[in-house]
């Protein structure tokens, strides 16, 4: 009798572990690895899935973040922006959603906007080097080369081996930027359709 009952208990505790564990069910692995890789349509669909199943709110925030540098990589930064508004609205500490506001905001040729938000994201989080480097071409398009200047040396002072801050460096200190073009290699967003 105490055998049965011993596995009667394994069995329900291991069903509590479970249903309380629910990354791991199939359905929702499988929403947050379309979040996170994929297609930017996939990763649509997969953080929408995610933000379904939210329960708290950075889970919100992530989700939400997520669909925003999706619809970055689709070009539909309005979208974007809507989307990070609102997971700054779910979880205002959340340093990645004001990042990629920063680059919906420069993708909508707001680069003012998009420096602001990259402060926040900073002041949260220092050393995020992609957001010094957002900064920076954003402080090119605003005119501000000393400020690019000092992203870029902040960049390279966490990571010295960053061959695009040693690339940017090198143009800004050798050669007057009197137009700052933003192409596919050198877009806050880092494609095409942020131009």
């Amino acid at each position: 009798m105490r055998a049965p009952l011993l596995a009667l208990i394994a069995w329900v505790h291991a069903g509590l572990i479970a249903s309380m564990a629910l990354p791991s069910s199939p359905a929702l692995a499988d929403a947050a690895q379309d979040c996170r890789s994929g297609s930017p349509e996939m990763r649509i669909g997969g953080c929408s899935r995610l933000l379904a199943e939210a329960r708290t709110p950075r889970q919100r925030a992530i989700a939400l973040d997520g669909r925003c540098w999706a619809n970055i990589d689709r070009g539909a930064f309005a979208d974007a922006l809507t989307d990070c508004n609102n997971a700054i609205r779910a979880d205002d500490q959340y340093p990645y959603a004001f990042h990629n506001r920063g680059v919906a905001y420069a993708g909508l040729q707001n680069p003012t906007a998009a420096i602001a938000d990259f402060n926040r994201a900073l002041a949260m989080r220092p050393n995020f080097s992609n957001t010094l480097i957002n900064r920076a071409k954003a402080n090119i398009t605003l005119g501000n080369t000393q400020a690019a200047i000092r992203d870029y040396e902040e960049v390279l002072r966490l990571k010295p081996d960053n061959e695009e801050a040693k690339s940017s460096l090198n143009v800004l200190r050798g050669a007057e930027v009197t137009s700052p073009s933003l192409n596919a290699t050198n877009s806050l967003c880092g494609s095409v359709g942020c131009n």
